[in-house]
C-alpha cells in the first residue's frame, strides 16, 4: 500500500512539469553524457594482428581532428543524411610510423580545437619479431616460398626478403610469413647474404640479416625418351627418374604442327624418385615437345634449368645405315643393311628384297639389319632394293616409300712385284684390260714421302672410279718403290743407295754426285743390283708400258726423258698444273750430274716416253692438284 502511494504521489508531481521542461531536461542529460564521453580519457590497445578499434560516439565525426603524430584516426559506422555525417559509433586507429612498445597520447576535437576534446591511450605491444633460425644459416630451395615465423600476428608492416640488389615479397598468415624466393633468381649450391625486411608505408627496417645456402639441384638421371631422338615403339609413359624423391612437378606434352602446337591431354604422377606421364597413343611420324619447367623434391630441391626434350615418332621402318660405300665394294662381299626399327616376324625380307647387277643372295640378318651376300666381278655396278611395306615389329606401321643403292665394286687388283733389303713388300695395283699401259711409280726416295702419298691416293681414285679409264689402256701404279726408304725417311734404301740412280743405263756409274758432294757407291755395286731397282726393271720388260710417270719432290717441275713423245706429253702436264720443265737443264736445275737414271734406262733399252715429276713440297697429298693431269695422261 505504502509502494503504490509513492507510484502515485510522484505521478502527480511529474504531472505539474510542463513539456517545455521535459526537453530541457533530455537535452541537459545528453549534454552531460557528452561531456563524460569526452572528458573521461579513453585506453586503446592497439594490436598488429589485425585493425585496431573502439565503440565510440562521435557527434559530427567528419568535424574532428586528431592530434598524435603517430596514429592517424579513422570513424567507421557513420551515420549519413545526405551528404552530411550526423554521428559514428566506432572508431578505428592506425600508425603513420614505425611503432615503439609504449603509451601513446592522442586526442580528438572538432577542428582539432580545445572544445570537446577527446583524450585517448593508445597502449602499444612490442612488435612482432621475426624468428631468425628461420632463415639465418638454412638451406633454401630455389623455388619454394621460404616460410618465417612472427612471435604474433602482423596486418601493419610489410615483409621483404632482399638479396644484393633483388627484392622478394613476403605474404603475412597467422603469424608466419611466406616469402616468395623466386624474384631472387638464385642459382645453386650458392651461399648469400640475405636481409629480412619490415616496412610501414616508405619506411624500411632492417629486422633480420645473415647467410644462408641455396640447396643443391634436383637432376634428371635418367628417362625413357632423349631429345632429339626418334620413338619407334607406340609408348602410353613416359618415366624420369631423379636423384632426389619428388613431390611435385609441371609436365607438358604438345605435338608440333609447323608454327603451332597442339596440347596433348596427360596425367602426372610422382613415386619416390620417379615421375611418370601417362598418354593416349601418340601420332605417327609427327614432331612433339615434352617440357618439365617445375619439379620440386622432396627436400626443396628444384631442377636447375627447365627440361626440354623434342623427339618424332617413326613411320614404317626405314634404313639408317648400309655397311659398304658408293664404290670399292668388295668383290664377294655381304653388305648389311641396318633399319631404323626391328621388322615384323612375320616378314619374308625375300619377296622385298632384291639384288641387281650381280649374282647374290638376301636373308634376314637379325630383326633390325638384312644381309645382301654379292658375288661381283671386277668395277662392276649394282644395286640394291627395298620395296615398300615393310612392316614394324614396334608399331605395325608399313613403310611408305622403297628403297633403293647404288655401288660398284672394287676396280683393279693388287700383286707383290718384289721386296725391299729389308723385306718389305713392294705391291703395284693393276686397272683396266686395255693393251695401252701407262705406269706411274713414287717413293724411289724415301725422302720425298708426298710422292708416295699421292700415288697411294690415285690408287684409291682409281679402285673407286675405275669405269673412267679408256677401254684401249691398261693403268698400273707403283705408290712405293722404296718402302726401306719411306719407312726410314731416308733418300737412299737400306743399303745407302740412291734407287734412282741403279739402273742400267748407258752413263751408269757407282760414284754418283748429289747435293751435298759425290757419293761414291751412291749408285749402287753394279747397275740394278738393288732388289727394288731389280723388281722395277723386271716390271717394266714385263709390260713395256706406252708411257711412264714417276713422281718426285720438290720443285714444281716438270722432265722429260726426251725420248718418243715425252716432250709433248710432258707439256701436256706441265700446262694443266701450271709448272715449269727441265727437259734440256735438268742437271743445270738440280745442281750435279745424274746418272743411271730409271726414266733413261727405260728410253735407251725400250724407247718408253717418260715424264719426271717434281711436287711441290716433300710432304702432302696433291692427288686434288694433279688429278686432272692425271686424266690427261689416260687419254694419251
Amino acid at each position: 500500500m505504502k509502494r503504490q502511494s509513492l507510484i502515485t504521489k510522484t505521478k502527480t508531481l511529474l504531472s505539474k512539469v510542463p513539456v517545455l521542461g521535459w526537453i530541457g531536461i533530455g537535452v541537459f542529460a545528453i549534454a552531460i553524457s557528452y561531456s563524460l564521453i569526452f572528458f573521461i580519457p579513453k585506453t586503446i590497445s592497439f594490436s598488429y594482428a589485425e585493425q585496431t578499434c573502439v565503440g565510440h560516439l562521435t557527434l559530427a565525426p567528419q568535424l574532428h581532428k586528431a592530434s598524435s603524430e603517430d596514429f592517424d584516426v579513422e570513424f567507421q559506422n557513420t551515420l549519413r543524411i545526405g551528404g552530411v555525417e550526423l554521428v559514428s559509433s566506432k572508431l578505428c586507429v592506425s600508425p603513420n610510423k614505425p611503432l615503439q612498445q609504449g603509451s601513446v597520447a592522442a586526442t580528438i576535437a572538432p577542428f582539432g580545437g580545445p572544445i570537446a576534446q577527446k583524450n585517448f591511450t593508445i597502449e602499444v605491444p612490442k612488435p612482432p619479431v621475426a624468428q631468425a633460425s628461420d632463415l639465418v644459416g638454412k638451406s633454401i630451395s630455389t623455388a619454394e616460398p621460404l616460410t618465417i615465423k612472427l612471435t604474433s600476428a602482423d596486418v601493419v608492416h610489410r615483409y621483404r626478403l632482399s638479396i644484393a640488389d633483388k627484392s622478394a615479397s613476403c605474404n603475412q598468415v597467422a603469424g608466419e610469413l611466406s616469402c616468395d624466393v623466386v624474384p631472387l633468381e638464385l642459382s645453386h649450391g650458392t651461399t648469400y647474404t640475405v636481409s629480412l625486411y619490415q616496412s610501414y608505408k616508405q619506411m624500411d627496417k632492417k629486422v633480420v640479416e645473415g647467410e644462408v645456402e641455396t640447396l643443391q639441384p634436383l637432376v634428371m638421371t635418367s628417362s625413357t625418351i632423349s631429345n632429339e631422338k626418334v620413338v619407334y615403339d607406340a609408348p602410353t609413359t613416359f618415366e624420369f627418374i631423379f636423384d632426389q624423391p619428388v613431390k611435385d612437378a609441371d609436365v607438358t606434352l604438345v605435338k608440333v604442327v609447323g608454327e603451332t602446337t597442339e596440347k596433348v591431354q596427360t596425367t602426372p604422377a610422382t613415386d619416390g624418385t620417379k615421375l611418370s606421364l601417362s598418354f593416349e597413343k601418340l601420332d605417327r611420324e609427327a614432331t612433339y615437345r615434352l617440357e618439365v619447367p617445375r619439379a620440386i623434391a622432396e627436400s626443396g630441391s628444384s631442377l636447375a634449368s627447365p627440361v626440354v626434350m623434342t623427339f618424332q615418332t617413326s613411320g614404317g621402318p626405314k634404313v639408317a645405315s648400309v655397311s659398304v660405300g658408293a664404290n670399292s665394294v668388295a668383290r664377294n662381299a655381304n653388305v648389311v643393311v641396318t633399319l631404323d626399327q626391328p621388322v615384323a616376324g612375320d616378314v619374308d625380307i625375300t619377296k622385298l628384297a632384291r639384288i641387281e647387277g650381280v649374282p647374290g643372295s638376301i636373308r634376314k640378318q637379325s630383326d633390325t639389319q638384312i644381309s645382301f651376300a654379292i658375288q661381283g666381278g671386277d668395277c662392276t655396278a649394282f644395286k640394291l632394293s627395298i620395296d615398300k611395306g615393310l612392316k614394324s615389329g614396334s608399331n605395325g606401321e608399313v613403310s611408305k616409300d622403297p628403297w633403293t643403292f647404288n655401288s660398284r665394286t672394287i676396280c683393279g687388283y693388287s700383286w707383290n712385284i718384289g721386296a725391299s733389303v729389308k723385306g718389305r713388300s713392294i705391291t703395284a695395283y693393276s686397272f683396266g684390260s686395255g693393251s695401252k699401259t701407262i705406269l706411274f711409280t713414287g717413293g724411289i726416295h724415301g725422302s720425298e714421302p708426298s710422292s708416295t702419298t699421292t700415288m697411294q691416293a690415285w690408287v684409291k681414285h682409281l679402285q673407286a672410279y675405275g669405269d673412267i679409264i679408256p677401254g684401249d689402256k691398261r693403268i698400273v701404279v707403283v705408290p712405293n718403290t722404296n718402302p726401306d726408304g719411306i719407312a726410314a725417311g731416308s733418300r737412299y734404301n737400306s743399303r745407302n743407295v740412291n734407287l734412282g740412280r741403279n739402273f742400267p743405263t748407258a752413263n751408269w756409274s757407282a760414284s754418283i754426285e748429289t747435293s751435298s758432294g759425290v757419293h761414291p757407291t751412291g749408285g749402287g755395286t753394279s747397275a740394278g743390283s738393288e732388289p727394288e731397282a731389280a723388281a722395277l726393271i723386271k716390271l717394266f720388260r714385263q709390260l713395256k708400258p706406252r708411257l711412264a710417270i714417276s713422281y718426285h719432290a720438290q720443285g714444281r717441275l716438270v722432265g722429260a726423258n726426251k725420248f718418243a713423245d715425252s716432250v709433248a706429253i710432258g707439256d701436256i702436264y706441265a700446262k694443266t698444273v701450271g709448272y715449269k720443265t727441265m727437259y734440256y737443264n735438268a742437271e743445270d736445275v738440280m745442281g750435279y750430274a745424274m746418272t743411271g737414271e730409271l726414266e733413261d734406262w727405260m728410253g735407251e733399252e725400250m724407247n718408253i716416253p717418260a715424264i719426271l715429276i717434281e711436287l711441290p713440297s716433300h710432304s702432302g697429298n696433291y692427288l686434288n692438284t694433279q688429278l686432272p693431269a692425271l686424266k690427261k695422261m689416260l687419254t694419251l
